[in-house]
């Protein structure tokens, strides 16, 4: 059995077809699916060329990524992208693993913080946020559903 191995990519590093392989492999996991918000190829290649991409791979296969756009301080950090494939969700630690090597490199890399956004419903890594220093900045909608997103924060450097 391979074992899982992590990545930090810098940007313009990857191919942007094994990113967009991986969101079209992943695309059902994501609410509302991120194809019905964006088109994936021009997103894959904007994520490749502009954000820092933390990967977990089995071989060759990607099985989990989060991509930020890497901000210096006194600038926030912006987390883009965060999805793991269902078969290496809960038990695996793949998606805490990626969360944990991105939060070592934003701080030794001396961001402000990081922003993101997550669905309100998604309790369980809300109230994780929440009890590892994350505030709620704000709430909306997605047009068209009912779906509701929070955008959040954590600041490591403070002024």
């Amino acid at each position: 059995m391979e074992e899982i191995k992590y990545f930090i990519f810098q940007p313009g590093t990857v191919d942007y077809h094994e990113f967009l392989t991986y969101l079209k492999e992943t695309d059902d996991l994501i609410v509302p699916h991120l194809s019905s918000r964006v088109n994936l190829e021009e997103y894959a290649k904007k994520v490749v060329k502009n954000a820092t991409m933390f990967v977990a791979k089995k071989g060759s296969e990607w099985i989990g990524v989060e991509a930020v756009y890497f901000n210096e301080y006194p600038e926030f950090s912006y987390n883009t992208h965060l999805s793991v494939k269902k078969e290496y969700q809960g038990n695996s630690n793949v998606g805490m693993d990626i969360m944990l090597m991105q939060r070592r490199y934003l701080k030794e890399h001396r961001t402000k913080g990081l922003r993101f956004a997550i669905r309100k419903s998604n309790e369980a890594l809300l109230n994780y946020h929440i009890k590892t220093g994350g505030k709620i900045i704000s709430e909306h909608t997605y047009p068209g559903t009912d779906i509701i997103e929070v955008e959040m924060e954590k600041i490591f450097i403070k002024d």
